[in-house]
């Protein structure tokens, strides 16, 4: 059975049942998180910094409280497929930075993810 759009599903190494939860390009734990077609069309791009435990995530956000930074502690999306479920929200101008950061105080970063921005800013507006 052909997806829509007429081109054969690609098969990954997790085998059939991976199609559920297709991976995105570029996004993988350890890459640079390249954009996906979505976020090159003008659609803004969003930096999440993903660790393998919490305790990287906790001490790489003290770290930047002094740097200038700005970093907010968020849930790791789906789309990023990361070990640990939190993750760093940055400003991708920021992320050479930030890995400097990491390195000074011992942190370590899995990975960037840049995914489109998934934060509605009318999603509690009712009216």
């Amino acid at each position: 059975m052909e997806p829509v759009g007429g081109e054969p599903a690609a098969q990954g190494a997790g085998g059939p049942g991976a199609a559920d939860a297709p991976e995105a390009p570029g996004n993988g734990p350890g890459s640079p998180g390249a954009p996906d077609g979505d976020a090159q069309s003008g659609a803004p791009v969003d930096c999440y910094v993903l660790f393998r435990g919490h305790t990287d995530g906790l001490a790489l956000f003290g770290a930047l409280k002094g740097t200038g930074v700005d970093a907010r502690i968020s849930p790791t999306p789906r789309a990023a497929r990361a070990e640990c479920g939190m993750s760093l929200l940055v400003s991708c101008d920021d992320e050479e930075r930030i890995r400097a950061v990491a390195q000074a105080c011992g942190a370590h970063i899995e990975g960037v993810a840049r995914l489109p921005r998934q934060i509605r800013p009318d999603r509690d507006r009712y009216c």
